[in-house]
């Protein structure tokens, strides 16, 4: 098995931006928070931050006070990440062609020819750190791995952090695996570990001794379970295409907005962007949920409520609005919201889908279709639908780890 893969994954990405661009904030615990509130929560943290056991998801109190008062909290800006996301892939291309941009912080390379020897990967891997110090700065640090798959090289990279490096070799594998845990290994959550378990698999050592057969009965999947057998076996093996299940899109309310009013509006602005969403993937969905969290009388106390609706097959925006309002009436009352989210699921590609043949509901597509042209050409949100109206800018882009937006195209 050949080292054919090398896997790189920035540090701390979105706190290591924030301290590469304010030098007041380096060697300090950093969080990096959605909206300057103490009722929402990190999204990302230093490794100075990590130390005092505050992590993505960490509430803004609670990590004030494992920090003792000492933890800087900064507003997330998604515009500077993906600036410094295109300054690492430059970077990295410098040394080596990028075989496939994974996330905002993670890509993997394929490694050719004389590059599959450990001791070239040494040389590649300090050329690569050596060139984003260069070009994005010398607070920005990856943790490099390299293996016979992009699987094992990614799990590879997560070994030695931050700033660190680890290769398998054919000598290396499987033993170096074993000191792992089951959820150190991509697409092993919990639930999946516990139904590992009850298959008598409990070790990292047992996951690689057990059989392709076993393995399928775990995952209720023949293909899954020899997929995975390969992969622990250090074979490549192509990822199996998936169709898309849910478009989806959520967001925590400033305080000027946790109102009725306010979260109403910003539940239609994020069903704008999930229908625009839907026709940019080119799908139709066939229902429609809504989603609120609202705050108790006492920190921590919530109380979260979804509705749901099947719909007839569309992708327009009015008639994803008409459904989204109609579930918002059925909302908890006489609570404070914190956070509106929307899914769209039920999902069909477009060409799997047959269209209506009412004239009103041809409008509405066309509608939308008109809207999507124009906003393309001079902004999102530039025209939209009344319900909205105020809150074009209430529910910012975000820059999900999986999915790097393009900045919105602007007339100068």
């Amino acid at each position: 098995m050949p080292i054919r893969h090398l896997f790189i994954d920035m540090n701390s990405f979105f706190a290591s931006v924030e301290q590469q661009d304010d030098p007041k904030l380096r060697y300090r615990p950093v969080a990096v928070i959605p909206t300057d509130a103490e009722t929402t929560a990190c999204i990302a943290a230093s490794y100075e931050a990590k130390a005092f056991g505050i992590k993505t998801g960490t509430p803004v109190w609670e990590a004030r006070k494992l920090s003792k008062g000492t933890v800087v909290f900064v507003v997330a800006d998604h515009r500077r990440y993906v600036t410094m996301h295109n300054r690492i892939l430059a970077a990295v291309r410098s040394v080596i062609p990028i075989e496939n941009v994974m996330s905002i912080d993670e890509m993997s390379c394929r490694l050719m020819g004389d590059e599959r020897t450990a001791e070239k990967v040494v040389t590649i891997a300090k050329q690569i750190k050596r060139a984003i110090r260069e070009l994005a700065g010398d607070y920005m640090r990856c943790s490099i791995g390299a293996g016979p798959s992009v699987m094992l090289a990614k799990v590879a990279s997560d070994m030695k952090k931050p700033d660190g490096l680890t290769t398998f070799t054919d000598a290396d594998l499987p033993h170096a695996l074993h000191r792992l845990q089951l959820t150190d290994f991509p697409g092993v959550g919990p639930r999946m570990e516990r139904r590992l378990k009850l298959y008598g698999i409990f070790t990292v050592s047992q996951f690689c001794a057990a059989p392709a057969k076993t393995l399928a009965e775990v995952w209720g999947s023949k293909i899954h379970g020899e997929r995975w057998f390969r992969l622990l076996h250090g074979e490549e093996v192509a990822d199996t295409p998936t169709r898309r299940q849910t478009v989806s899109h959520s967001h925590i309310l400033p305080p000027e907005l946790r109102t009725d009013d306010g979260a109403y509006g910003v539940l239609m602005r994020l069903v704008h962007k999930a229908a625009a969403r839907l026709r940019k993937i080119d799908y139709w969905c066939g229902a429609v949920s809504v989603g609120a969290s609202f705050l108790g009388e006492e920190r921590g106390d919530s109380v979260w409520w979804e509705e749901s609706v099947r719909v007839p097959r569309c992708q327009d925006t009015p008639a994803l609005v008409v459904a989204a309002a109609k579930l918002w009436e059925m909302r908890v009352r006489g609570r404070v919201p914190f956070k509106v989210g929307t899914v769209l699921s039920e999902l069909v590609p477009a060409r799997s889908a047959t269209p209506s043949l009412f004239d009103e509901d041809r409008q509405a597509e066309d509608i939308s279709t008109a809207m999507d042209t124009i906003n393309a050409e001079f902004g999102a949100s530039v025209v939209y639908l009344g319900a909205m109206f105020g809150m074009r800018d209430a529910a910012p882009s975000r820059v999900a780890f999986t999915l790097i937006p393009d900045f919105d195209r602007r007339v100068n």
